[in-house]
């Protein structure tokens, strides 16, 4: 019955038609046995029409159940939901800046964007039933407070989906909002660029593995290879833990590229960090790039991986490629990896196979790939197997990052 009610919803979003609110509402219900507020019903609508639509009805049904059978009554339904919302009217309310998380899940590029949104919550244009069912729903909180803008400017709350990726996308964008935020570490803080909301999330919601895995075990003598650096956000993290550190970052999408060297030249650390436009692969040679979100800071590419079905407008453009043992010997003048970090959206398995010989060194320690499948992770586990390294973390199945060491 529950699915039932999922399903019709999903239809109806799909179809462009009202989602039927008593639907929505009965299954609910069901689910906690309670009565449920209307501000509910509206921020799970608002949750359902975020669910990537490239995802079968099928995939995005069973996505909606796991997600309803994981709330409880210590983490209620829209529990992470309410949280922001209470975050950012406490923001409000004290006068104090919005935390980068808030700032994510509201579309806040800026800080134009977090003054008009803190004017139309304290003037009651935005109350907090509004801010539940319009949290990542950027493009429907723009709507909402179209007119009260007093600036002038065209000013869009900008969010992801459930993927993660950009909901709206454009050749150009009309202005843009630029600036740099600072990111604590256990070490020194550093800043990155943001101008979208696909550089806000980088920055807002980093892996909490892959960061632990490096304030874990770096030290000041580390190198780490990023390979699938993206704007930078873990390589610059690594630097800043220790002065000494060193990092080598891969990272073949164009404006991703473009974007990981000025966060480089922002801090100030082109000594301690190098970027290469290129792609890792088990082949070198000169290939093309399948840019499947033509934004800065996007992921989840193509790239130079033959698999179909990837989401968005792929944009081909030109790549190199090296086996990271060709890239090796190539480079004499970096230094040689201590940690190795793989997340490039598909072909971890052939960036494993170009880089046996370095695996196989001693002086690689530490390595952590995100793995899409658990086939994938029992034929990395193989490979590994036979130059001496085995699995000692990992983040339950499919999807998620794997940490192996040295046996």
């Amino acid at each position: 019955m529950l699915s039932g009610h999922v399903r019709a919803a999903l239809r109806a979003l799909d179809e462009g038609r009202a989602v039927e609110r008593a639907g929505i509402r009965a299954g609910l219900e069901l689910v906690f046995g309670r009565a449920v507020a209307e501000a509910e019903i509206d921020a799970a609508i608002t949750q359902l029409r975020l669910i990537p639509s490239f995802m079968s009805l099928e995939e995005r049904v069973e996505l909606v159940l796991e997600s309803l059978s994981g709330a409880t009554d210590e983490k209620p339904f829209l529990h992470e939901e309410q949280q922001a919302v209470d975050e950012l009217f406490a923001a409000v309310e004290r006068a104090e800046p919005f935390s980068l998380r808030v700032r994510h899940d509201f579309g806040v590029l800026s800080p134009w964007h977090a003054t008009c949104l803190a004017e139309a919550i304290r003037e009651g244009r935005l109350t907090r039933a509004d801010a539940l069912s319009m949290l990542l729903d950027g493009e429907r909180l723009t709507a909402h407070l179209a007119g009260f803008n007093a600036m002038r400017l065209p000013l869009e709350f900008r969010t992801t989906d459930h993927n993660g990726m950009p909901r709206v996308t454009r050749d150009l964008e009309p202005v843009v909002f630029q600036e740099a935020v600072e990111i604590a570490t256990p070490g020194r803080p550093f800043r990155m660029a943001i101008a979208n909301e696909s550089e806000l999330r980088q920055v807002a919601i980093p892996e909490p593995e892959t960061v632990a895995w490096l304030d874990e075990t770096i030290t000041p003598e580390s190198v780490l290879y990023d390979v699938g650096a993206n704007v930078g956000y873990y390589a610059l993290h690594a630097v800043s833990l220790h002065a000494g550190v060193r990092a080598v970052a891969f990272e073949p999408a164009p404006l991703n590229v473009a974007r990981l060297n000025t966060n480089i030249h922002l801090n100030r650390l082109g000594g301690a960090v190098m970027a290469f436009p290129i792609a890792l692969s088990d082949v070198s040679g000169v290939l093309r790039f399948g840019n499947s979100y033509f934004v800065g800071g996007g992921w989840s590419h193509r790239g130079i991986d033959d698999r179909q079905g990837i989401p968005g407008e792929t944009f081909f453009s030109g790549c190199v490629a090296y086996a990271l043992d060709d890239f090796v010997r190539a480079a004499p003048f970096l230094p040689f990896p201590t940690h190795l970090k793989i997340d490039v959206d598909g072909p971890e398995l052939k960036v494993l196979r170009g880089a046996m010989a370095t695996l196989a060194d001693p002086r690689l320690r530490h390595l952590l790939i995100e793995m899409r499948a658990d086939e994938e992770v029992l034929e990395a586990e193989r490979l590994l197997a036979t130059v001496g390294w085995r699995l000692v973390g990992a983040r339950g199945s499919g999807l998620g990052n794997r940490i192996f060491a040295r046996a």
